[in-house]
C-alpha cells in the first residue's frame, strides 16, 4: 500500500514539475502525457482555481464566477478549434490540460500573490503585481498552442493574445448584460 502511494505522489510531483516546467518556457505540451487522467487532475486544478479566485477575490457576486468558467471553457473550445484547423488535433488532451492547469496554476498564484502582498504594499501595488502574473498565462498559452501546432512562439503568442481578448470582451459583456 505505502508503495503505491509513494508511486502516486512521485507522479503527482512530476506532473506539477511539468506544469511549472511549462509556465517557465523550459517545457511544452508534448512533455505532458495523453491521459484523461491528467486532464481530470487539469481540470481539478480548474476546479480548485476557480473557487479561491471566486471565495477570495470575488466576493461580491456568485454569477461572475460562474461566467469566468463559462469564459474560460469557451476559450479551451477556441484552442481546439486553432488544433483541428492546423491538423493537430490529436494533440488535444495534453495540449487543454497544460492550458487549464498552467492557467489554473497560475490563478492560484496570483490570488495567493495578492492576498500576500495586500497588507504589505497596499491594494493598488498587489493588484499590479496579480494582473503582471495573470498576464503572463498569454505567453504561458502562446509556448504552449505554439509547442502543439509546431509554429513559431509568436504565432502562438499571437492566437493565445486574440483568445484572451476574446474571453475578456466576452466576461465584460456578460457581466454588463446581467448587472443590467
Amino acid at each position: 500500500m505505502t508503495r503505491a502511494c509513494s508511486y502516486c505522489d512521485r507522479t503527482l510531483q512530476l506532473l506539477l514539475r511539468t506544469f511549472f516546467d511549462i509556465i517557465r518556457l523550459r517545457k511544452g505540451p508534448e512533455q505532458v502525457p495523453d491521459s484523461p487522467v491528467v486532464l481530470l487532475f487539469a481540470v481539478g486544478l480548474f476546479a480548485v482555481a476557480m473557487l479561491v479566485s471566486g471565495a477570495l477575490i470575488q466576493p461580491e457576486s456568485n454569477d461572475s464566477v460562474f461566467l469566468s468558467i463559462a469564459v474560460s471553457v469557451s476559450g479551451y473550445g477556441l484552442y481546439w478549434i486553432v488544433l483541428s484547423a492546423t491538423g493537430f488535433t490529436h494533440r488535444l488532451v495534453p495540449t487543454v490540460s497544460s492550458i487549464m492547469a498552467c492557467g489554473s496554476l497560475l490563478t492560484i498564484l496570483m490570488v495567493v500573490a495578492f492576498l500576500a502582498l495586500n497588507p504589505l504594499l497596499g491594494s493598488n501595488s498587489a493588484a499590479i503585481i496579480a494582473w503582471l502574473i495573470l498576464i503572463w498565462s498569454v505567453p504561458v498559452k502562446g509556448h504552449i498552442i505554439a509547442r502543439a501546432i509546431e509554429q513559431h512562439w509568436y504565432v502562438g503568442i499571437a492566437i493565445a493574445l486574440t483568445i484572451f481578448i476574446m474571453q475578456r470582451v466576452a466576461y465584460e459583456t456578460l457581466v454588463a448584460t446581467t448587472a443590467g
